[in-house]
């Protein structure tokens, strides 16, 4: 590892040419008894301290506290000097903090921010001083299933859940800025006219001018600008005849340089970016990209990794899941229960990997359930919907957090109403309300089946004979149907996304996986290439996603051990599920 722990730039749809990275040692400090407010730890620097490896969250062996328990409140500091050519608006970066942050800047409180999993900023300019400058950062995380925390343990762990996260996961950095600034981009697009609509947001409404100017391989496609108007958003419209499509087989993109002219300040923020040419939609009750009908090949990945938890070691990590993804005949990665890094998604775009972006769960259904989710679910959505690899949002799975919602119309309207505000903020992709079961309303209709009582067919034969007939066939009273009452899944394009969770290997008797477990890998490829088969006959189907990428902790049902080897060779599982349909 290199001496700055992932050095490369944190965000690759808005890259800035100044910036300062902030990860590697800090000081460290637990606070059980919650004192640190109150004895004023962001006032001075710590004669006391323990030492910590930003980003790596608290619980990982990279971290180098390695607490799987932590303190529900602890602190981090860190001494840092500005360069000296610094001179406009300073904004302190963080890609993901959980849960709750509160920043200090030489002892004042620059800002909070709840969620453990969307990016947040903070101007710092008014309290910093010449030479050096003191960053204290407190974090206070909880057990509480009322907050967004995925599959992090809380007070009960059940067989899928596992360690939690606790603290910084992400790049800490700052950047020099003018007084507005870009903040993000979004971009939909039309295969059949060419036409591209670019939307480009900014810190602050401004009177000034947008221009923008697309690049293939060096060479100049198309430019645009446009006014301002006293707006915080503009919309660029080019036409690009017979681009160059984005797809798993052909990744293309494009380069884009944007320039903000201010002219009440008469500063301007430039930055680089990329973007690529792909429609995904739903038609006549198919999934199309670009046109064509679309069937989906995906692996459920969880997002943990040896030795950083959360974070991976280094950027190469998230390459390489990628690139296992796409070996073994996947053509998707149904990010689950995790808002990824970034730089996950940049590799996918890069590579031609498409993904579903998923909103980690809480499984309380409460007003801070509410509040927290919906900011985090809009933040996170602004900072991943130009990544041209993601091509599905997922606000819910399984009905966590809104386990009632077929009797309590609170929670059907917590559900529905977070799905049209994600049509509402990005038209460009389908949206999956729910997935699993209890559809009330999206763009497909998504079924988790495992092997269980009636085979694979007579199910799916049975639901859409009835789409209100048991999904999960639960006898104690927590039985979850596929559609709720008064929806409409007719027409809609149905897909199995979660299937398989064959385990193979066993390391301790709190091992998990569907089934019984293979005895041998003879055996398990027997039954990996029998599902995966019993799966592509069912001409129903537009599409499945597979449990799943690696083993975690007691999960054993990766197709990889945590590490990363792979149970079957990589050639064989290819061939397993490129196959799937049979005549795809």
């Amino acid at each position: 590892m290199s001496r700055i722990p992932r050095p490369e730039y944190p965000r690759p749809l808005l890259v800035r040419e100044k910036w300062l990275n902030l990860n590697g040692t800090w000081r460290f400090r637990a606070d059980p008894k919650d004192q640190g407010l109150t004895s004023r730890w962001f006032g001075s620097l710590w004669d006391e301290f323990s030492k910590i490896v930003v980003p790596f969250p608290v619980e990982s062996e990279a971290s180098g506290v390695n607490e799987t328990e932590p303190s529900s409140v602890v602190w981090y500091q860190k001494e840092f000097q500005l360069p000296s050519d610094w001179k406009d608006r300073i904004v302190l970066r963080i890609g993901a903090c959980d849960h709750w942050t509160r920043v200090f800047v030489n002892g004042l409180e620059v800002g909070q921010h709840r969620g453990g999993y969307a990016p947040f900023s903070f101007d710092i300019q008014h309290a910093l001083r010449p030479g050096n400058n003191n960053l204290t950062i407190r974090v206070e995380d909880s057990l509480s299933w009322t907050q967004p925390r995925g599959k992090q343990a809380g007070t009960t762990r059940w067989p899928i859940d596992y360690d939690s996260v606790t603290g910084i996961w992400q790049t800490v950095w700052l950047e020099p800025l003018p007084s507005v600034s870009i903040e993000s981009t979004a971009l939909n697009f039309s295969h059949s006219s060419g036409e591209l609509t670019f939307t480009v947001c900014f810190s602050n409404q401004i009177e000034g001018t947008l221009t923008a100017e697309i690049s293939r391989e060096g060479l100049p496609v198309a430019e645009a600008r446009a006014d301002a108007g006293l707006r915080s958003e503009v919309r660029l419209n080019f036409t690009i005849d017979d681009g160059d499509l984005w797809s798993p087989d052909s990744p293309n993109l494009y380069d884009i340089k944007l320039r903000l002219f201010n002219d009440k300040t008469s500063q301007t923020d430039e930055v680089r970016s990329y973007l690529a040419l792909r429609e995904i939609e739903v038609v006549a009750g198919e999934l199309r990209l670009n046109g064509e009908k679309l069937y989906l090949r995906g692996v459920l990945d969880q997002g943990y990794f040896p030795d950083g938890w959360y974070t991976p070691l280094t950027d190469e990590a998230l390459r390489a899941d990628v690139e296992l993804t796409l070996a073994m005949g996947f053509n998707c990665a149904r990010k689950h229960q995790k808002a990824e890094d970034p730089r996950y998604l940049y590799w996918a775009d890069r590579l031609g990997l498409m993904v579903w972006a998923e909103m980690p769960s809480g499984k309380i259904f409460s007003t801070e359930l509410i509040e927290t989710l919906t900011t985090e679910w809009i933040d996170l959505m602004k900072r991943d919907r130009a990544h041209p690899s993601v091509i599905a949002w997922v606000p819910f799975n399984e009905s966590w957090g809104v386990w009632h919602q077929s009797q309590r119309p609170e929670q059907r309207s917590f559900v529905d109403g977070i799905a049209s505000l994600t049509k509402a903020l990005d038209p460009s992709r389908p949206v999956v309300g729910n997935d699993g079961w209890e559809y009330s309303s999206g763009d497909l209709w998504t079924l988790h089946l495992y092997q269980a009582g009636l085979s694979l067919a007579e199910k799916l034969a049975q639901l859409v004979k009835d789409p209100t007939a048991s999904v999960t066939g639960a006898s104690d009273g927590h039985d979850r149907v596929g559609a709720l009452p008064g929806a409409e899944v007719f027409g809609l394009p149905i897909l199995l996304t979660e299937c398989g969770g064959i385990g193979f290997g066993r390391y301790s008797d709190d091992d998990f996986s569907y089934g019984d477990l293979p005895q041998s890998e003879a055996d398990l490829e027997e039954r990996i290439r029998s599902t995966a088969a019993m799966i592509g006959a069912e001409t129903v189907l537009q599409g499945f996603v597979w449990t799943q990428l690696t083993d975690v902790q007691q999960e054993i049902n990766g197709l990889l051990h945590f590490d990363r080897r792979p149970k079957l060779p990589l050639e064989t599982l290819k061939t397993i599920f490129s196959s799937v349909p049979a005549d795809g």
